[in-house]
């Protein structure tokens, strides 16, 4: 795995974390939209709209910093999703449909596996950045980013399990 470049201005870093959000937002956005898997495509939707939230408070942070203004900025924890909680609902929309929770493309891990690459890079990156803020707030927000896209990385890496193996899912009492 190739280093991290992760720049000393935080107004550089912050400009990058942005780029990442919006292109993750336009990968499980457009993801979403191709996947055959109904667990994986709600997956895919929830991660898009947490990807726009995302954008959103780092854009807030961004102009914040640039205006001298970051102890003004309120720190909001977002809960994170979870398989479970996506899987549950599912289920019970679908009401029994088991066939449409297990239908997959040829495709479908595929792109659960780049959303996992996608959530390992933003970790990373955030996780470094936030070792070289000197801002303490900044500091946490930058790690608070970091563990919600630790958290993205481990719901994708359910969501593949589920892809490689539903039977797994299903009257089996717990999942992992």
């Amino acid at each position: 795995m190739e280093p991290l470049n992760v720049p000393d201005s935080m107004e550089e870093v912050l400009k990058i974390a942005i780029q990442l959000e919006e292109n993750g937002y336009k990968y499980y956005s457009e993801s979403a939209e191709r996947i055959k898997n109904s667990v994986g495509k709600r997956m895919l939707e929830r991660l898009a709209n947490d990807e726009k939230n995302h954008i959103q408070r780092f854009t807030e942070m961004y102009n914040a910093l640039t205006n001298n203004n970051i102890e003004n900025v309120e720190l909001k924890n977002v809960p994170p999703t979870t398989f479970d909680e996506v899987f549950d609902r599912l289920k019970e929309q679908l009401e029994g449909a088991i066939e449409d929770l297990q239908e997959t493309g040829v495709d479908d891990v595929e792109i659960i596996q780049m959303a996992i690459d996608l959530e390992n890079h933003a970790d990373l990156f955030y996780a470094e950045a936030a070792k070289k803020a000197r801002d303490p707030k900044l500091k946490q927000f930058l790690q608070m980013l970091s563990d919600e896209e630790k958290a993205h990385h481990a719901v994708l890496v359910k969501s593949r399990q589920y892809l490689e193996d539903p039977s797994l899912f299903f009257g089996m009492g717990s999942r992992f």
